[in-house]
């Protein structure tokens, strides 16, 4: 599982960062002075983050036997995490050399006669291009002799010899630190997932974060893809609904901020499937079947789809399981997730919902399966994650609207898998926030503005 994400959920869970910093740090120190000895000259190059932290946690261990110089890259007031703030202040006080880089002029502190240079620059929280004198710092890091150690994950650019990872294996991993975290939290999902797929780079534009297509909508059901795509909304760039005429002209009033795209008759037929592969194809991923009714023409239409879409992020709901029913095939040709409640779920594999069969199932058919419950249970055929967010005010019908809304705007900017972790997390928060304010009798439609403060509460881990 990503660091990042691990860390903001063992935040969430009450496991605290202090602790993983601590026995990050202890755990890194142990092992260089396992692989290398002591006596040595290391110097350790610490970003502003966590995984700055980390470094400050593991010069205090490697001091004790070791002659350590700490690199601070960036300004001190720029520490703004509680732990590694924390870890920083108490280097303060012991005998150990700190220098600070703040800007491309100072390259020239760094000295070359160290034997270990120690990189807790980035860890897994590097985005984009390298701004001054992070750049500078790893160039001038790959031209000197000497070992070039890294924690979790190398800072981009570096050539490390030697990466050791916290909590799970990572991209060349040479060594791995156990840091406490329990094993059962690598199958809970978290706000880890949301924060992680909510980031918006500075330099991105209009349709950098993400364009959904919601196909749904039917002469009986106009509010299922009214409330998926105002929940995509919030964290997609823009959203694409094809619906019937009809619908389409009651969901076009309901927001401005949808892109509609009607369709000639009032429910889907076949001669709909090319109409719609053409608006898919602006998008990057797809929501199929909420409130689209269960019309035979409107079955073959949605089969046929899937069958001429390939290679793309679908998430199918509602009156599209219905569709899928008897054609389960067809789900191999994309990356899909599915979103059944329990007896969506028996209906449509002839058995009941356990995790062995939910994992075996996702993975016979190459699928995604988010099987909604007092606990959610989510797999990709090779583990089952649990969500525990919710409550019983969210029995009301949308919730299950707006979480596919989430999880399709998600699915833009990660793995499926992750966007079902993310979406299913959020949606019960949000339904969480929604009952604290007004007790369990809420409707789905309370929930929708209530998805900014659930994203914002998510921020806080």
């Amino acid at each position: 599982m990503d660091t990042y994400i691990i860390d903001s959920n063992c935040k969430y869970y009450g496991l605290d960062t202090k602790i993983l910093m601590e026995n990050a740090g202890r755990g890194v120190a142990t092992e260089i002075e396992k692989r290398f000895g002591n006596r040595s000259k290391i110097a350790v190059f610490c970003g502003v983050g966590n995984n700055g932290g980390d470094g400050f946690v593991a010069s205090r261990y490697l001091s004790k036997n070791n002659q350590v110089t700490v690199y601070l890259i960036g300004d001190p007031s720029n520490i703004k995490q509680g732990a590694a703030l924390s870890n920083w202040c108490l280097l303060k006080n012991l005998k150990i050399e700190k220098i600070i880089i703040r800007d491309s002029k100072d390259i020239d502190k760094i000295r070359s006669d160290f034997e270990i240079y120690v990189d807790a620059i980035f860890g897994v929280g590097a985005h984009g291009t390298l701004r001054q004198p992070y750049n500078a710092v790893i160039n001038k890091l790959n031209e000197l002799n000497g070992i070039k150690v890294s924690i979790d994950v190398a800072s981009p650019n570096l050539i490390s010899n030697v990466v050791i990872s916290l909590h799970c294996p990572k991209k060349d991993s040479t060594a791995l630190v156990d840091i406490g975290i329990p094993n059962e939290f690598d199958y809970f999902t978290g706000p880890g997932y949301v924060n992680k797929l909510n980031y918006r780079a500075n330099d991105s534009h209009k349709g950098d974060n993400g364009r959904v297509l919601v196909i749904g909508g039917s002469k009986e059901y106009h509010g299922a893809p009214i409330y998926a795509s105002l929940a995509a909304s919030y964290i997609s760039d823009l959203v694409y609904i094809a619906s019937p005429k009809g619908t389409a002209k009651i969901i076009k009033s309901s927001s401005p901020d949808f892109i509609v795209f009607p369709t000639e008759k009032n429910h889907f037929i076949l001669e709909d499937v090319d109409y719609l592969k053409t608006i898919s194809e602006k998008t990057d991923s797809i929501l199929l079947g909420v409130g689209m009714g269960r019309d035979q023409e409107t079955v073959e239409t949605m089969v046929e789809l899937l069958k001429s879409v390939s290679d793309r992020k679908i998430i199918i709901d509602a009156d599209g399981l219905f569709a899928i029913k008897e054609n389960l095939e067809v789900l191999k040709n994309n990356n899909v997730c599915i979103t059944p409640h329990q007896n969506e779920y028996k209906q449509l594999f002839g058995e009941p919902l356990t995790e062995e069969n939910i994992s075996i199932n996702a993975k016979k058919y190459g699928i995604s399966i988010v099987c909604k419950g007092a606990v959610d249970l989510i797999s990709d055929g090779y583990k089952v994650m649990k969500n525990f967010t919710g409550n019983a005010g969210m029995t009301t019908g949308g919730t299950g609207d707006i979480l596919s809304g989430l999880i399709a705007a998600f699915a833009n900017k990660g793995t499926i898998l992750d966007a079902a972790c993310a979406g299913t997390f959020l949606n019960g928060i949000t339904g969480d926030i929604t009952a604290e304010e007004m007790g369990m009798n809420f409707r789905s439609s309370d929930m929708i503005p209530r998805i900014p403060k659930a994203l914002k509460f998510c921020e806080n881990y």
